[in-house]
């Protein structure tokens, strides 16, 4: 089964192992930050996002599967290197853009309504009494946090900095939320 492999020059059989080990990694990661339940660190400046664990496995997932390319194409040794050096760091450009708009997306889901129930969280937007006016809650849900529409039953205006606790959500997934004592 291997005997393809073994028939490779060296050089071959190592960006063949590179490109298999890093693509694997890649879509592991990739998996992750669908079902990830944990909030992520946070980052303090590019040079953090651009070498992080996700970025360098897309650097070398990308850059061996294209010298790879390179190479069954006839491209000189050098070429390959810069080509697949090119294609890396721009799959390392690619890739916070990607992980930042799954996260958003993940954040965004509406969450199923028991996981709601008995939250706790804080008024980021007054909230009009009577349900007079939609405000906004940052609550956690399953260690992430959560910016969500709500409303009150309760007979006065619940203002910004509030802590709030879920009563239970409406039938268009708008939490309804009273103060806490």
């Amino acid at each position: 089964m291997l005997e393809w492999f073994k028939a490779l020059a060296w050089h071959e059989q190592i960006l063949w192992f590179v490109a298999i080990v890093s693509t694997f990694l890649f879509f592991y990661q990739f998996v992750l930050a669908f079902v990830r339940n944990y909030p992520r660190k946070k980052r303090s400046n590019i040079s953090s996002y651009l070498f992080s664990f996700q970025n360098i496995t897309a650097f070398f997932s990308m850059a061996g599967w294209v010298s790879i390319a390179c190479i069954y194409q006839g491209f000189s040794p050098i070429a390959t290197l810069i080509i697949a050096a090119i294609s890396g760091f721009v799959m390392m450009a690619i890739m916070p853009v990607l992980f930042y708009y799954f996260r958003k997306m993940k954040e965004n889901e509406t969450p199923e309504q028991p996981r709601n129930i008995n939250s706790t969280g804080e008024v980021i937007e007054d909230i009009g009494r009577k349900r007079t006016n939609t405000g906004r809650i940052k609550i956690n849900i399953d260690g992430v946090h959560k910016e969500m529409d709500a409303v009150t039953d309760f007979a006065h205006d619940i203002k910004k900095g509030t802590k709030i606790e879920v009563e239970s959500v409406n039938e268009n997934g708008i939490l309804i939320i009273k103060p806490l004592q």
